[in-house]
């Protein structure tokens, strides 16, 4: 079975490991909505598939950026009901790395926002790069948590602040809350992730894959499946509102471009002390 064709991906496998890059460093490896997603479903789907590959790798091409959330200049104005099926749409590729048969690590080399946390969240195991920073900046700008896992991951304070701010937490808090399993030098990043992949492949492949069902089946009975799907029913709603000042942030970001917008969206949450 050959390595399907990708414009937005890299796919590589070393031994036991399978690595998929997303790659657009020019744009901080942000999505491109029906493309990228697609994509990234398709090769999980295709290392899934193999049965040499025991564990997967998630990260994101260059050193800025992990994955800096949806390409918010691909996204035109869309019914409320074109807006559902576009959070089912994305809900299917956070969920295909929840449910995927083998483990999978995301290596967090800087920027991890929006959807690009999305994609760390869902993953089983995360390292990050001592420059990484992970947040959930929506609620800003008139939208909510693609995939509302935090709850499930770390304690009630974290998980109120982050959703209510939109802040973002750099390495070392992340490491401090529980969000990652460890912090490693940028200069080291992409061999101690394959080190710890490798390593994880060493255990054999059914042990793995029985014992991931077994942590999933765990987190459904506490209700995770049910509280995402709600949880993307009030994206929706929170998206298609267009209240003032959703409206105002987006005019700013057709009429003078994303640096205008971010400076309008994030000024006002800077410390001012």
């Amino acid at each position: 079975m050959e390595t399907p064709a990708f414009e937005d991906l890299l796919f590589e496998v070393r031994g036991a490991v399978a690595c998929i890059t997303i790659n657009r460093p020019g744009k901080l490896n942000t999505l491109r909505m029906t493309l990228t997603d697609r994509e990234l479903i398709t090769a999980l789907a295709f290392a899934e598939g193999k049965r040499d590959i025991k564990v997967v790798v998630i990260t994101g091409a260059g050193s800025k950026a992990f994955c800096a959330g949806w390409d918010m200049e691909g996204i035109a104005e869309a019914s409320i009901t074109e807006l559902e099926a576009l959070v089912r749409s994305n809900l299917d590729l956070f969920f295909k790395i929840w449910h995927l048969r083998m483990p999978v690590v995301a290596a967090i080399n800087g920027y991890a926002l929006g959807a690009g946390s999305a994609i760390a969240l869902a993953c089983d195991l995360a390292l990050a790069a001592d420059n990484a920073k992970l947040g959930e900046p929506e609620v800003r700008h008139g939208a909510l948590s693609p995939f509302f896992v935090l709850p499930f991951m770390t304690h009630s304070r974290v998980v109120h602040e982050m959703s209510y701010f939109g802040d973002m937490l750099d390495a070392q808090e992340l490491l401090r809350v529980g969000l990652v399993n460890r912090v490693v030098p940028a200069a080291d990043f992409e061999a101690e992730v394959w080190r710890y992949a490798q390593r994880l492949a060493n255990v054999p492949a059914f042990s793995l894959e029985m014992t991931k069902r077994s942590l999933r089946a765990a987190f459904d009975t506490m209700g995770l499946g049910a509280v995402v799907r709600q949880h993307g029913l009030a994206d929706t709603l929170v998206i298609g509102a267009n209240f003032p000042e959703q409206k105002q942030l987006q005019e700013i970001l057709v009429q003078q471009g994303m640096r205008a917008f971010l400076e309008a969206r994030d000024g006002p949450f800077r410390p001012t002390r």
